[in-house]
């Protein structure tokens, strides 16, 4: 399990420039794991349209149904564990920026860590659709087409024909 950064121990024999030129580090691969997280939804959804476009097709057999419904179930999960996964390592590395600006008194300079969560940067006051999650709303998302990858897929095995 990767430990939380915030419990690392800081040697205050680092010097300035160190602590900077880490700073960078973190924070481009920090950029890189956002980047990545929502590059997952959009690929997703993109492959769940070809998927059911197949499972859903008037001219499509039961076996191409069950099978293109099944992969789409599946990449449902595996599409949520991938943004999971690249939310946690954004998220360490958005505390462990934190914790390098606090060192390098950013947070007093700036009223509030240049990563801190949203509601400390720009206050409580912001639209209720704006305060909800992003993150959690496309996993809702993506675990919406698995459920339905799944319905189609029991649909085209038992052979009901909710979908026809």
């Amino acid at each position: 399990m990767t430990p939380d950064p915030t419990a690392i121990p800081v040697d205050g024999r680092a010097s300035e420039g160190a602590i900077v030129a880490a700073y960078a580090i973190v924070g481009a691969r920090r950029t890189s794991f956002d980047t990545m997280m929502w590059q997952v939804p959009a690929l997703a959804t993109a492959a769940q349209a070809f998927l059911l476009t197949i499972a859903l097709g008037p001219d499509s057999q039961r076996a191409a149904q069950t099978v293109a419904a099944t992969l789409g179930a599946i990449l449902a999960g595996l599409s949520a564990q991938l943004m999971a996964k690249y939310r946690h390592l954004e998220t360490s590395d958005s505390r462990l920026a934190e914790r390098i600006e606090r060192q390098l008194g950013l947070d007093g300079s700036l009223g509030a860590p240049p990563h801190a969560p949203a509601r400390i940067r720009l206050g409580d006051k912001l639209p209720w659709w704006v305060r909800m999650s992003s993150y959690r709303l496309w996993i809702l998302g993506i675990a919406a087409f698995g459920v339905a990858d799944l319905a189609v897929a029991l649909d085209a095995v038992a052979g009901i024909g909710l979908f026809d």
